[in-house]
């Protein structure tokens, strides 16, 4: 896939999902549903959307300060990489093991869901793929990766034993099946979580390696093809 170089494409692509990441967000606060969502702040799907709007924000704030110059930098390039397979995941889990318990009217017709769970996170990697340098993603960005899901499942835990600990057991504990240590037992909890950071590293170390070969190998063609036409334009 061809790297995009228009800062024009890239300023309105970004603007568009800073766009939908406010009504996205909106959503997520239980505004379409004429009700303020109190446990909007224990899913995943919401904390991975926020970081990746946070950065994309930064991004466009980026863009529209060097429009007008000749400064190309990529920001965050190391942050972008995790909070692209970070964001992948959460596309992968919700669509293959959670969406089975909406129906497809359900599915289709909430705004939120739709947002949060494939449109802004198909927009995210796709920001990725065509707007940041390829070639230079490091072997170890993958193992970063599991820094910010580990984080939250720590953060659940605690968050649990916390309100079991105060009387609150009957307020959501686990948003997540996979996550219910009440009901897996130790054992079971940690599988799935061995499970989901395998499926973590895989995809990491998947998009590392097109990072390194495809990606660079198809830039450099581009460039090769570019020195060419100079050539022949002297």
């Amino acid at each position: 896939m061809k790297i995009v170089k228009s800062k024009l494409t890239r300023l309105i692509f970004r603007t568009i999902y800073c766009t939908l990441a406010i009504i996205a967000i909106m959503g997520s606060l239980g505004y379409f549903d004429a009700s303020f969502n109190t446990t909007f702040y224990v899913y995943y799907t919401n904390l991975s959307n926020y970081i990746c709007i946070g950065l994309m924000f930064a991004c466009l704030i980026f863009d529209i300060k060097y429009f007008n110059t000749d400064r190309e930098k990529d920001v965050s390039p190391k942050f972008k990489f995790m909070s692209m397979i970070m964001i992948l995941v959460t596309f992968l889990v919700y669509n293959i093991l959670l969406a089975k318990d909406y129906t497809v009217k359900e599915y289709f017709t909430s705004i939120s869901n739709l947002l949060n769970h494939v449109i802004l996170p198909v927009m995210f990697i796709l920001d990725w793929i065509l707007f940041y340098t390829h070639g230079k993603t490091k072997w170890y960005y993958p193992l970063l990766c599991l820094i910010m899901p580990l984080i939250y499942v720590v953060y659940i835990l605690i968050r649990a034993g916390i309100l079991k600990a105060i009387g609150h057991s009957n307020t959501l504990l686990y948003p997540y099946f996979f996550l219910d240590l009440d009901t897996l037992g130790v054992g079971g909890f940690i599988g799935w979580i061995v499970a989901l950071v395998l499926i973590f590293v895989a995809i990491g170390y998947l998009f590392y390696l097109a990072d390194r070969f495809a990606f660079r190998k198809k830039l450099n063609q581009n460039t090769k093809i570019g020195e060419q036409e100079d050539n022949i334009i002297k």
